[in-house]
């Protein structure tokens, strides 16, 4: 067990907030008082970013705990610096090693809890970054700096968005990655190389005042400041496979899960709990009599504690899982609704960003011809909308409400019909276009592989990496026919022919 233990606070925050916490795993964690740290980081700072902070953080950790493994407890926007500290270190110990996916790097977090932590995005972070979100920063916050005079942390708050790239590149480091990460499953890693993440979730927004006059603060489907499906780590992350079909093994959209080849290595499920009647700054106050509750986060946090090994945390998913649905069963009203979060990042063969593209979804009958009922249903079910990134418009989120889907699943299957969407976008340029892209979703005529997960999981976020092929006329670029070569038919020159990637993909529109 890991004796030494690091809080570290969210965004505009400040160690002076997280007293009563330390009191509290002091008296029923175990540890000694002085062996409970507290971080401090300025996140008002519009040049910092979280890689900064990663940096820092891991010079502060070799100067105090020597490379001795600790626990971490996080809030909000903490549990993004802790991740791309331990996200930093893992890959420049990977390129020390010459790249080498054997090898095995210490993971200097034991147990990491945390509470209602912005693991993928809140909807007040474009807010923050205001001119009147500068002002309060300035004006109204004890944790600001003087030298932060009228900041806000841009970069901090970008990085907080929902769907920003921050959280795409996060998560290709510690959820996605290729070579590993320290939230490994595989059976050959040691113990010393793991992490064990906790996500302890607030299911509430703000009521009076503030619920009142900020609207997000009392949205529905987070705590008032964080997306609740956005907190959780379980994700799925979708590709699309543009090979022909005669080469390639999959569909051309694709779920990597623990069946197919290339999939990441990260936990089957990582233990997520949303607590009745807690918001987000509530659910870190000690003083509040639910937090030792039976099932409180308090009660939950403290067993995690008591994980000592990949077994131990196995156990406590279904923990996790039982305590979860207890508080939901208590949740009345639209606290009760769960949602899922898809983030989409749209570029180019080319690798370039396409920022201006539209998504439609729909439902299509076996004989290929649109379902208007099924579709309308869809969007009135769904209550879906989109999020599109301040910074990066290639970058968009759709939330969407699991509880309202009803028997909509079953009118898919009992049709034998797809859920599909297209992808439409103008091209960079008027002899450059992008061919517009069918994607089956969710065809329900085929039997789901086993093992696979399921389309819609409530508490979770689905990264669909879309790449749309380009199409460039020979007004763009010819080559010409050598004088006393025969020519050959090129038809109309302002017509698109397809490139890159494209050139050798399969058509996938209708």
């Amino acid at each position: 067990m890991a004796s030494k233990m690091l809080i570290v606070h969210g965004y505009s925050d400040g160690s002076t907030s997280f007293t009563g916490l330390k009191t509290f795993f002091v008296e029923h964690g175990g540890y000694a008082e002085e062996d409970v740290y507290l971080l401090d980081y300025s996140s008002m700072d519009d040049d910092a970013t979280f890689v900064d902070f990663a940096d820092k953080l891991e010079t502060d950790y070799q100067r105090l705990f020597k490379g001795e493994r600790i626990d971490v407890a996080v809030h909000s926007t903490g549990a993004l610096v802790v991740r791309s500290w331990l996200a930093l270190r893992r890959e420049r110990l990977y390129l020390r090693s010459g790249r080498d996916k054997t090898k095995h790097f210490d993971c200097p977090v034991h147990r990491f809890l945390m509470f209602a932590p912005a693991n993928f995005g809140s909807d007040l972070a474009t807010m923050g970054q205001s001119f009147l979100g500068k002002m309060r920063s300035t004006f109204f916050n004890s944790n600001s700096h003087s030298e932060d005079f009228l900041e806000s942390g841009k970069r901090v708050l970008q990085g907080l968005e929902p769907a920003s790239p921050f959280q795409w590149w996060l998560s290709g480091y510690d959820l996605h990655g290729n070579h590993g990460s320290y939230f490994d499953k595989r059976k050959s890693i040691p113990e010393r190389a793991r992490c064990y993440p906790f996500v302890l979730a607030a299911s509430k927004g703000y009521g009076g005042i503030q619920g009142k006059l900020l609207k997000k603060r009392s949205m529905a489907g987070t705590d008032g400041t964080v997306r609740i499906c956005g907190s959780s780590l379980n994700t799925d992350y979708v590709t699309i496979d543009f090979q022909p079909r005669s080469a390639r093994k999959h569909e051309p959209i694709v779920v990597w899960d623990k069946k197919n080849p290339g999939t990441t290595n990260k936990y089957d499920e990582i233990p997520f709990a949303a607590f009745e009647g807690f918001n987000h700054g509530g659910i870190i106050n000690p003083a509040d009599k639910k937090f030792l509750a039976a099932k409180g986060p308090g009660t939950l946090a403290l067993e995690a504690l008591k994980v000592e090994k990949y077994a131990d945390y196995l156990k406590m998913v279904g923990r996790f899982r039982e305590v979860n649905a207890k508080n939901y069963r208590a949740m009345k009203g639209k606290s009760a609704d769960q949602y899922q979060q898809f983030f989409f990042r749209v570029r180019d063969d080319v690798d370039s960003p396409v920022t201006d593209f539209f998504i439609d979804f729909y439902v299509i009958d076996p004989d290929g011809t649109l379902d208007k009922g099924l579709t309308a249903e869809f969007d009135k079910a769904f209550n879906s909308h989109f999020y599109t990134h301040s910074a990066d418009a290639a970058c968009r989120v759709m939330m969407i409400n699991c509880s309202a889907i009803g028997d909509f699943d079953k009118k898919l299957h009992k049709k034998k019909a797809r859920l599909v969407f297209d992808v439409t976008a103008p091209g960079p340029l008027p002899t450059v276009h992008y061919q517009k892209m069918h994607f089956v979703v969710h065809d329900s005529s085929k039997p789901q592989a086993d093992g696979a997960h399921a389309l819609f999981r409530p508490n979770t976020t689905l990264l669909v990496d879309v790449v749309l092929n380009r199409e460039a006329t020979d007004t763009l670029l010819r080559i010409n026919t050598p004088t006393g070569t025969k020519k050959a038919k090129t038809g109309n020159a302002d017509a698109p022919a397809v490139t890159g990637r494209g050139a050798v993909a399969e058509d996938t529109s209708r």
